[in-house]
């Protein structure tokens, strides 16, 4: 797509009706239990990106959707950004965009086979090995080195160390502890290019170094005991991301978290001064559905790029053309150029 085109586009997006659907607070049913409410910050991210792109935003909790959906009491939507997520039964996870394909509503950022796969660890991991990602080895749970990750949970709740036997009745997978530092990499939908890009990768740092610690669910829940430091991933691991992600069936925006391996202080500060080779990375899972609201990593991410970077361009006109433009505005309007394609 040339500049102008993709300008083009960008006009043909305002005035539609987006739909965010989000898990309410006093939900009950079963299956909707969620690692984490979707609170105003959240919420009010996407609201005013529908808002800039002189959209209708039109905020529902999920069951009013379900029962507007199945009752044909729903008003008319052109998109629907799903914000139902973090749940422990990871078939309830389908709900929403289950509902828009019957309905034949694009749903941002994914449909129900993507999410799924997505969001279950073990199926990602062996789908990520499959296209040819270093993924850590499985481990028997007589072998207490390993690190345990519940399937279907978010925010890295119930990951740890060790075999722990409170895990029996959960469904988790228990692999080898990679030495070094979480990292994480976003990809979004560039209408230029009609492809994905990788964005900025986001590397934690603890505030005492340390090879052996990870971004567990009390730093993440706190925001505390960690810095981020913006690393460039090599060509090589960027497109073997591209190629996983699209196998996934990603085509608007996600996230890969990895573990960036080393074992010292000099080759961490070698490694994090330049592009990070792609077979030092071992990857954890890929988020489908990631959190977007300001000062968390898309944001981060995007707040670092370079004017050589494929998206950089594209942001900018995005900006002429858009009053009070911002990180999530510009992520949903990728998307909704991306669903576009798509069903053309």
């Amino acid at each position: 797509m040339k500049k102008n085109n993709y300008q083009e586009q960008l006009k043909l997006l305002f005035g539609k009706t987006i739909a965010i659907v989000y898990i309410f607070e006093g939900e009950n049913a079963l299956g909707y239990e969620h690692y984490e409410t979707w609170k105003a910050d959240v919420i009010s991210s996407w609201m005013f990106a529908v808002e800039e792109l002189q959209c209708l935003p039109l905020i529902l909790d999920v069951r009013t959707f379900v029962q507007k959906a199945m009752n044909k009491s729903l008003p008319y939507i052109d998109y629907v950004i799903n914000l139902n997520n973090g749940t422990k039964i990871l078939s309830t996870l389908g709900l929403v965009p289950s509902i828009c394909s019957f309905l034949k509503i694009p749903c941002i950022p994914c449909n129900t086979a993507t999410v799924i796969c997505g969001e279950h660890k073990e199926i990602s991991n062996i789908i990520a090995e499959h296209c040819g990602l270093n993924v850590p080895r499985n481990l028997q749970r007589s072998d207490n080195t390993g690190i345990v990750r519940p399937i279907g949970l978010g925010s890295s709740l119930g990951v740890r160390k060790g075999f722990d036997n409170f895990l029996q009745n959960q469904e988790f997978i228990y692999q080898e502890f990679i030495k070094g530092f979480d990292i994480t990499t976003p990809l979004l939908f560039n209408p230029i290019t009609s492809e994905l890009e990788v964005l900025p990768a986001v590397l934690y740092i603890p505030d005492k170094f340390n090879v052996n610690w990870f971004l567990g669910e009390n730093e993440k829940r706190l925001h505390q005991g960690y810095s981020k430091k913006i690393v460039e991933l090599s060509k090589h691991a960027q497109k073997k991301y591209i190629y996983f992600a699209k196998e996934m069936g990603i085509n608007c925006y996600c996230r890969i978290d990895a573990r960036l391996y080393c074992e010292s202080k000099e080759e961490f500060d070698l490694l994090s001064k330049n592009e990070i080779p792609f077979n030092k990375l071992f990857f954890l899972e890929i988020n489908s559905m990631p959190t977007i609201k300001n000062n968390i990593n898309f944001h981060t991410s995007m707040d670092a790029l370079k004017k050589e970077h494929p998206l950089y361009a594209c942001y900018e006109i995005y900006k002429e053309l858009v009053v009070n433009p911002t990180h999530t505005g510009f992520i949903l309007s990728c998307s909704m150029i991306s669903s576009l394609i798509a069903t053309h």
